[in-house]
């Protein structure tokens, strides 16, 4: 399999038939069922549904995180059945980064240190890791926090780390999992508008999932998804 092979088109993903089961103590519950989209280059896709709809089993897959029962999935030309998990591993921190609700932050490090962990696996020089966190940092309008540990900065400024964290290897997709869900509404605003800039910025393709009622009335993409079945919704007018 050759890694370096990109989709030359303006799809950076799609899933045809794709199905997720589970054994749950010897019952099958089907989590995702034909599920059938693409995902467009460069844009913001929204996906929505209910808790337990499968949502963070369709991100899973898309993110390399989980494979498919059956069906195919391709991401950026390569067939993701066809990768083992060194490879799944290689390819999801060089091309995919993530944003959780939760922020996933490393409570020992600093924020500049935070942001620069996933560049471990780069081969950069530990200045060149740096200049790369301060850069992302100060896009996400924390230039300022650098030093700061996790415990002296507010949950809104943690999740502009970890949006900096995910922007740092200059992925080609990034996938955030309700990334304001822990957020009162001003900050959550707030963050929405950042990512939205941050994708117009730097042309990466972002796929959202999330709860808010603002956001999907406003969006041009979205994916639906409640009891396992994806609907692609497509452009919207």
């Amino acid at each position: 399999m050759t890694t370096n092979a990109y989709n030359t088109s303006n799809t950076i993903a799609t899933f045809n038939n794709v199905v997720k089961k589970y054994d749950m103590d010897g019952y099958a519950f089907t989590a995702i069922k034909n599920a059938t989209c693409t995902i467009p280059k460069g844009e913001i896709t929204f996906v929505y549904g209910p808790s337990g709809s499968g949502k963070s089993t369709f991100l899973n897959m898309l993110g390399l995180l989980d494979k498919p029962s059956a069906g195919e999935i391709t991401l950026l030309g390569q067939n993701v059945l066809a990768m083992n998990d060194n490879q799944a591993a290689d390819f999801r921190s060089k091309h995919i980064g993530f944003i959780f609700q939760s922020f996933n932050l490393i409570p020992v490090l600093s924020v500049r240190e935070n942001v620069e962990f996933p560049l471990l696996r780069h081969p950069l020089s530990r200045r060149e890791r740096k200049e790369k966190a301060e850069h992302y940092l100060a896009a996400v309008g924390l230039k300022d926090y650098l030093n700061r540990r996790l415990n002296e900065i507010s949950g809104g400024q943690r999740q502009r780390v970890a949006i900096a964290r995910a922007l740092v290897t200059t992925p080609t997709l990034i996938i955030a999992d309700e990334p304001t869900a822990n957020l009162d509404s001003t900050t959550s605003d707030e963050i929405i508008h950042l990512m939205l800039a941050m994708q117009h910025q730097f042309d990466t393709s972002f796929v959202i999932c999330t709860h808010n009622e603002k956001l999907i009335n406003k969006s041009s993409r979205l994916i639906h998804i409640m009891d396992g079945i994806l609907t692609d919704t497509g452009e919207r007018p």
